[in-house]
């Protein structure tokens, strides 16, 4: 038994024009599942309302919780709040095609079940900021790893208020007097 064929919802004896609802939890096997995750893993609550007519169906996804992100300042996992809400449009059709271009997917009519790993998938990750952060303290100073956050000043090269660089890392001196000598040649 595939482990993502808990995430299906089976279409028999479904009425048309009457909601069914559904509930899924995913966790951390479910983003091992995916290699290309960006989540490594997570806790989430997923609600599905589903609306069945004669031709189509539609589905409002609702996923709420929490996942875990490599921060992009200290490359330590942190934990991410998400909620994120989307309806999918599915016309029944000769053929199931999940990667569409148009607003809707379709789905063979003869489908018994509708698996809805791929969006709880592709939902997840569409919740995410855009920034993978460590949050801030109550005084606004960042939790990242402090080793990490010392390392990275120490490589650091600032910039003054009159565009001046404040060299932190001794190598690229060279390079500064280099520009200004240019910079007094060309003027």
């Amino acid at each position: 038994m595939n482990y993502l064929s808990q995430y299906s919802i089976p279409l028999n004896g479904l009425d048309s024009n009457k909601e069914y609802k559904y509930s899924f939890v995913v966790n951390d096997a479910f983003f091992d599942f995916f290699e290309k995750s960006l989540i490594k893993g997570g806790s989430l609550d997923v609600q599905v309302k589903l609306n069945k007519k004669s031709t189509s169906l539609n589905m409002e996804i609702r996923i709420s919780g929490n996942v875990v992100l490599p921060c992009d300042r200290c490359l330590d996992d942190y934990n991410q709040e998400i909620d994120f809400a989307d309806n999918i449009a599915v016309a029944l059709s000769d053929e199931t095609n999940f990667d569409t271009n148009e607003d809707f997917v379709t789905l063979d009519r003869n489908a018994n079940e509708i698996n809805i790993s791929q969006f709880i998938y592709e939902f997840s990750h569409f919740a995410l900021p855009f920034i993978h952060y460590h949050p801030n303290d109550k005084n606004g100073n960042p939790t990242c790893n402090p080793e990490m956050l010392r390392i990275i000043e120490e490589h650091s090269v600032h910039i003054s208020e009159n565009n001046i660089f404040d060299v932190v890392d001794a190598r690229w001196e060279k390079l500064i007097e280099i520009k200004k000598e240019n910079d007094v040649n060309n003027n």
